[in-house]
């Protein structure tokens, strides 16, 4: 089983142990694109790491500070966002609300001290499932590096 999950990744192999510390990756997927290229990974079986909690949010210009913190506290590993491709949003923007929203995140953990790696924002196509797929990769391998670095968000890294 350490195998399969240490293989997900192509790029980069992740050591069984840090694979254990990461038990709950929240990602909140808009409904239009982002949750588009989940089903479509779904539908051609592409396999992505068991750890990660699919949150469907009608558009991630929803997805704030309140929601990012509430997640980690409430033990999530890592949080991300997964919207539309720029140009493409459903809902006049929400998604470069949401980049602004991680960056100004990303920012605010670096000043506390905590690893930035713990939030980040991705986009989709609703036909790519591959691409969703390379976005739960990158966040798995995103927090495996904060994990070696600085342990987990949980342990007070």
């Amino acid at each position: 089983m350490e195998a399969l999950y240490a293989k997900m990744s192509e790029c980069e192999y992740i050591e069984p142990e840090v694979l254990e510390k990461m038990e709950n990756i929240v990602i909140f997927m808009c409904n239009e694109c982002g949750q588009g290229s989940a089903n479509t990974a779904g539908v051609a079986r592409m396999a992505y790491n068991p750890a990660i909690r699919i949150v469907r949010v009608q558009c991630t210009g929803q997805v704030g500070p309140i929601q990012i913190m509430d997640a980690l506290s409430n033990g999530a590993d890592a949080v991300a966002c997964v919207g539309c491709c720029l140009g493409a949003c459903h809902f006049f923007n929400g998604n470069i609300l949401s980049m602004h929203r991680i960056k100004l995140m990303k920012k605010l953990f670096k000043e506390l001290g905590y690893s930035d790696q713990f939030v980040n924002q991705y986009t989709s196509r609703a036909a790519e499932g591959e691409t969703a797929v390379g976005d739960f990769e990158d966040i798995v391998e995103r927090l495996a590096t904060a994990i070696r670095e600085e342990g987990t968000f949980k342990d007070g890294c």
